[in-house]
C-alpha cells in the first residue's frame, strides 16, 4: 500500500504495456547506433551494469599521496557500495568493504580521516588496520573472532595510482592488472607520477547515466561545437574535422623529433585491446609552439620526474571506461567517473604537480586547471542535456558518426559484456 500523498514512480521498463527483456533489447540492438532508452534509465539494467561490468573493472580511486601515513583512510562510494581505502602500519594500502561483520552497519562515516582501529559506531566491534576483528564486546566466551574479518576488496597500486576491483579474486572476467601496470611502465615512468601530489580536486555532479558520460569522453565529434577552448589548444581537433587521418603526418614528424629526446612515442588504444577491460594509451603533439595543455601553451608547473626536455606532447591513458588520465611534461590530470544511480554520476578531476612544487612560486592554480576545468564544466552541461533528451517519449537510437568510432566500439563491448 502506498501512503496518501505519495506517487508511484514507474521505471521505463515497467511503464511499457509489454515489457521487453534485457536479452531482447540486446538482440535487437542495431550496430553502429546508440542504445535504446531503458539502457540509460532502467534501475534493473543499472543493477546489471554494476554486476556484470562495473564491478569487474579495475577502477582508479586515489593517489598514494592522499593517504600518506599509517591509519590514513578515505572512502570511495559507488552505487550501493562503500569502500575503505586505508594505509596499514606496515605501509601497505588495503581496501575493505565498509560493512561491519556484526549487523552490517557502515564503520567509517567520514569521507577521510585517520584511525588507530576501525571501530563500528553501532555496537563497537573493533577491527585492526588489516581488517582482523580484535574486539566484540558482550559476545559469548566461545565466540571465534577469527571467522569475522572485514570483507577485503582487491586493491593494486602502480606509479602512485591506486585501483580497486569490487569482484572476487577468482572471478575469471577480470583483467590481469599487470596489463594496466605495463601501460604505465612504458609511458609514465619518465614522469614519476608517484612523486606528485594533488593540488586541486573538483567534483562535477552529473545528472546522467554513466554510459552517457563515457560516450561523451570517448569521442571528439562534439569538440569543435562544444569546446572552443579545448579545440583551440589541441590542433588535432580541427585537422580531424577537415579530414580523418589528416593529423597523422604531423604526429609522425613529431614522433621522430621526440624519439631523439629519448621520450616514448606510440599508440595502443581501443576496446579491441581487451574484451575484459578496454585500456590503452596514445601520445601526440599538442599544437605548434605549445609545451603543455594551457591557455597560452606555456609551462604551468615544473617538469615532472626525470623529464629534462619539453617535447610538446601529451599522453592519454584509458584504464577502462571509468578511469582516464592526461599527462603532460609538467602536470597530470586524473579523471574518475562513478555510477551512482541510473540517472546520476559523479565526475571527479584531480590536478597533480611535482610533490615539492610550491603554489604561487612554481605554479599558478588557475592557469594549471584552466583547460580541463572549463572543458569538464561544458561536458557536464551537454551530458545533462543529453540525458534530458534521452528521457523524452520521442527519443530513439541514432547513428554514430565516423568520428564517434570510440563510442560505437565501446557500446558494442558493453552489450557483449552485459549479455555475458
Amino acid at each position: 500500500m502506498v501512503p496518501d500523498g505519495f506517487d508511484v514512480m514507474e521505471t521505463p521498463m515497467q511503464a511499457t504495456a509489454n515489457p521487453v527483456s534485457v536479452e531482447e533489447l540486446i538482440a535487437r540492438q542495431q550496430a553502429g547506433f546508440t542504445l535504446e532508452q531503458p539502457f540509460y534509465r532502467d534501475p534493473e539494467i543499472f543493477k546489471r551494469d554494476m554486476q556484470k561490468i562495473v564491478n569487474k573493472q579495475w577502477l582508479y580511486v586515489a593517489h598514494v599521496s592522499e593517504i600518506p601515513n599509517a591509519g590514513d583512510y578515505l572512502l570511495y562510494n559507488i552505487a550501493d557500495e562503500s569502500i575503505i581505502l586505508i594505509r596499514g602500519r606496515d605501509g601497505e594500502v588495503r581496501a575493505f568493504f565498509n560493512v561491519c561483520r556484526h549487523r552490517g552497519s557502515h564503520i567509517c562515516l567520514e569521507q577521510q580521516g585517520n584511525a588507530k582501529t576501525l571501530t563500528c559506531p553501532y555496537h563497537a566491534w573493533v577491527f585492526d588496520l588489516r581488517g582482523k576483528l580484535i574486539a566484540a564486546r558482550g559476545m559469548p566466551a566461545d565466540f571465534d573472532k577469527s571467522k569475522f574479518p572485514l570483507h577485503a576488496c582487491q586493491v593494486r597500486a602502480s606509479h602512485g595510482l591506486i585501483f580497486i576491483c569490487l569482484a572476487k579474486e577468482d572471478d575469471e572476467g577480470i583483467l590481469d592488472f599487470a596489463e594496466i601496470a605495463s601501460d604505465l611502465d612504458q609511458y609514465a615512468a619518465l614522469h614519476r607520477i608517484d612523486d606528485t601530489r594533488i593540488v586541486h580536486r573538483e567534483v562535477y555532479p552529473t545528472d546522467a547515466n554513466w554510459k552517457l558520460v563515457v560516450d561523451n569522453f570517448m569521442e571528439c565529434y562534439h569538440c569543435s561545437p562544444s569546446h572552443p577552448e579545448y579545440t583551440m589548444v589541441n590542433a588535432y581537433v580541427k585537422a580531424e574535422d577537415r579530414e580523418r587521418g589528416s593529423y597523422d603526418a604531423t604526429i609522425s614528424a613529431w614522433e621522430e623529433t621526440t624519439r631523439a629526446l629519448g621520450h616514448p612515442v606510440g599508440t595502443d588504444y581501443g576496446a579491441g585491446k581487451s574484451i575484459r577491460q578496454p585500456h590503452g594509451y596514445w601520445r601526440q603533439p599538442i599544437r605548434d609552439g605549445y609545451v603543455t595543455l594551457s591557455e597560452d601553451g606555456k609551462a604551468v608547473a615544473p617538469l615532472l620526474g626525470d623529464v629534462k626536455h619539453w617535447d610538446g606532447g601529451e599522453t592519454a591513458f584509458t584504464f577502462g571506461p571509468l578511469s582516464h588520465a592526461y599527462l603532460c611534461a609538467d602536470h597530470l590530470c586524473m579523471f574518475r567517473f562513478t555510477p551512482v544511480t541510473p540517472e546520476f554520476s559523479e565526475v571527479v578531476v584531480t590536478w597533480h604537480v611535482k610533490a615539492d612544487a610550491a603554489e604561487g612560486q612554481d605554479y599558478d592554480l588557475d592557469r594549471l586547471k584552466w583547460m580541463w576545468d572549463v572543458t569538464t564544466i561544458e561536458d557536464t552541461r551537454i551530458i545533462n542535456d543529453n540525458q534530458k533528451g534521452v528521457n523524452s517519449s520521442r527519443y530513439e537510437p541514432g547513428p554514430y558518426a565516423p568520428q564517434e568510432g570510440g563510442s560505437s566500439t565501446l557500446t558494442s563491448w558493453y552489450l557483449e559484456r552485459l549479455s555475458g
